[in-house]
Protein backbone atom coordinates (compact mmCIF):
# COMPACT_ATOMS: atom_id res chain seq x y z
CA UNK A 1 0.00 0.00 0.00
CA UNK A 2 1.37 3.36 -1.13
CA UNK A 3 1.13 7.11 0.78
CA UNK A 4 -1.76 7.67 -1.00
CA UNK A 5 -3.70 4.62 -0.48
CA UNK A 6 -2.58 5.29 3.21
CA UNK A 7 -4.21 8.47 3.38
CA UNK A 8 -6.93 7.41 1.15
CA UNK A 9 -7.98 4.83 4.23
CA UNK A 10 -7.40 7.47 7.19
CA UNK A 11 -9.82 8.77 9.15
CA UNK A 12 -9.78 12.26 7.87
CA UNK A 13 -11.28 13.81 11.69
CA UNK A 14 -8.57 12.22 13.60
CA UNK A 15 -6.14 13.72 11.06
CA UNK A 16 -7.85 17.06 11.51
CA UNK A 17 -8.11 17.20 14.85
CA UNK A 18 -7.04 20.33 17.00
CA UNK A 19 -4.34 18.93 19.49
CA UNK A 20 -5.05 21.40 22.46
CA UNK A 21 -2.43 21.51 25.74
CA UNK A 22 -3.45 22.78 29.09
CA UNK A 23 -0.50 24.72 31.01
CA UNK A 24 -0.46 25.79 34.74
CA UNK A 25 0.70 29.42 35.66
CA UNK A 26 2.25 28.20 38.60
CA UNK A 27 2.64 31.84 40.23
CA UNK A 28 -0.73 33.19 39.45
CA UNK A 29 -1.91 29.58 40.69
CA UNK A 30 -0.41 30.92 43.90
CA UNK A 31 -1.64 34.31 44.05
CA UNK A 32 -5.53 33.36 43.54
CA UNK A 33 -5.92 30.10 45.56
CA UNK A 34 -7.15 28.54 43.03
CA UNK A 35 -5.68 26.46 39.71
CA UNK A 36 -4.52 29.09 36.89
CA UNK A 37 -4.59 27.25 33.65
CA UNK A 38 -4.69 28.45 30.23
CA UNK A 39 -5.56 26.08 27.25
CA UNK A 40 -3.36 25.94 24.14
CA UNK A 41 -4.02 25.58 20.79
CA UNK A 42 -1.50 25.25 17.15
CA UNK A 43 -1.83 28.13 15.23
CA UNK A 44 -3.00 27.48 11.39
CA UNK A 45 0.36 28.03 9.30
CA UNK A 46 -0.92 30.81 7.03
CA UNK A 47 -1.57 32.50 10.38
CA UNK A 48 1.57 31.88 11.82
CA UNK A 49 3.78 33.16 8.63
CA UNK A 50 1.72 36.02 8.98
CA UNK A 51 2.38 36.77 12.60
CA UNK A 52 6.43 35.89 11.48
CA UNK A 53 6.46 38.59 8.42
CA UNK A 54 4.55 41.38 10.86
CA UNK A 55 7.23 41.15 13.61
CA UNK A 56 10.11 41.93 10.62
CA UNK A 57 10.74 45.74 10.97
CA UNK A 58 12.71 46.73 8.48
CA UNK A 59 14.56 50.14 8.44
CA UNK A 60 13.80 51.58 4.96
CA UNK A 61 17.33 53.48 4.84
CA UNK A 62 19.61 51.07 5.84
CA UNK A 63 17.52 48.24 4.64
CA UNK A 64 18.42 46.30 7.90
CA UNK A 65 15.79 44.09 9.40
CA UNK A 66 14.88 43.13 13.06
CA UNK A 67 12.26 40.76 14.66
CA UNK A 68 10.53 42.00 17.01
CA UNK A 69 10.10 38.98 19.45
CA UNK A 70 8.07 40.91 21.71
CA UNK A 71 5.09 41.20 18.95
CA UNK A 72 5.58 38.01 17.65
CA UNK A 73 5.06 36.48 21.33
CA UNK A 74 1.91 38.51 21.80
CA UNK A 75 0.31 37.59 18.58
CA UNK A 76 1.24 34.35 18.84
CA UNK A 77 -0.42 34.49 22.79
CA UNK A 78 -3.20 36.12 20.76
CA UNK A 79 -3.95 33.20 18.16
CA UNK A 80 -2.67 30.53 20.16
CA UNK A 81 -4.64 30.75 23.61
CA UNK A 82 -7.71 29.16 23.71
CA UNK A 83 -9.08 29.67 26.92
CA UNK A 84 -9.99 31.61 28.99
CA UNK A 85 -10.95 34.62 26.33
CA UNK A 86 -8.81 36.90 27.55
CA UNK A 87 -10.41 39.40 24.81
CA UNK A 88 -13.50 39.57 27.60
CA UNK A 89 -14.57 42.77 27.70
CA UNK A 90 -15.75 42.57 31.35
CA UNK A 91 -12.45 41.10 32.12
CA UNK A 92 -10.25 43.54 30.18
CA UNK A 93 -12.54 46.48 32.15
CA UNK A 94 -11.65 44.56 35.18
CA UNK A 95 -8.15 44.97 34.66
CA UNK A 96 -7.82 48.18 32.76
CA UNK A 97 -6.56 46.86 29.82
CA UNK A 98 -7.84 47.99 26.14
CA UNK A 99 -6.58 44.56 24.31
CA UNK A 100 -5.38 41.19 25.25
CA UNK A 101 -2.03 42.08 24.70
CA UNK A 102 -2.47 44.40 27.56
CA UNK A 103 -3.88 42.24 29.82
CA UNK A 104 -1.14 39.74 29.13
CA UNK A 105 1.57 42.21 29.96
CA UNK A 106 -0.17 42.83 33.47
CA UNK A 107 -0.90 39.01 33.87
CA UNK A 108 2.28 37.58 32.93
CA UNK A 109 5.99 38.18 33.46
CA UNK A 110 8.27 38.41 30.49
CA UNK A 111 9.40 34.30 31.40
CA UNK A 112 5.88 33.34 31.01
CA UNK A 113 4.89 35.13 27.99
CA UNK A 114 8.16 33.56 26.41
CA UNK A 115 7.15 29.86 27.68
CA UNK A 116 3.89 29.97 26.57
CA UNK A 117 4.57 31.73 23.33
CA UNK A 118 7.53 28.11 22.91
CA UNK A 119 4.32 25.93 23.63
CA UNK A 120 2.13 27.11 21.17
CA UNK A 121 5.27 26.90 18.92
CA UNK A 122 5.17 23.43 19.89
CA UNK A 123 1.92 22.48 19.01
CA UNK A 124 1.95 24.50 15.84
CA UNK A 125 5.12 22.11 14.63
CA UNK A 126 7.91 24.35 15.70
CA UNK A 127 10.51 23.48 18.34
CA UNK A 128 12.30 25.97 20.28
CA UNK A 129 15.80 25.43 18.75
CA UNK A 130 14.49 25.84 15.07
CA UNK A 131 12.73 29.13 15.92
CA UNK A 132 16.02 30.48 17.30
CA UNK A 133 17.56 29.24 14.40
CA UNK A 134 14.92 30.71 11.98
CA UNK A 135 15.10 33.99 14.05
CA UNK A 136 18.80 34.62 13.11
CA UNK A 137 18.66 33.95 9.78
CA UNK A 138 15.49 36.42 9.65
CA UNK A 139 18.14 39.23 11.22
CA UNK A 140 21.39 38.63 9.60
Amino acid sequence: MNLVDVLLNADVSKILKEETKRIEIERLSKILGKKFEIEIKPIPAKRYTEIQSISVDVDSKTKNTNVNLYKMQMLTLCDGIKTPNFADENLLKHFNAFTPMDLFNKLFLAGEIADISNEIGKLSGYDNQKNKKDIEEVKN
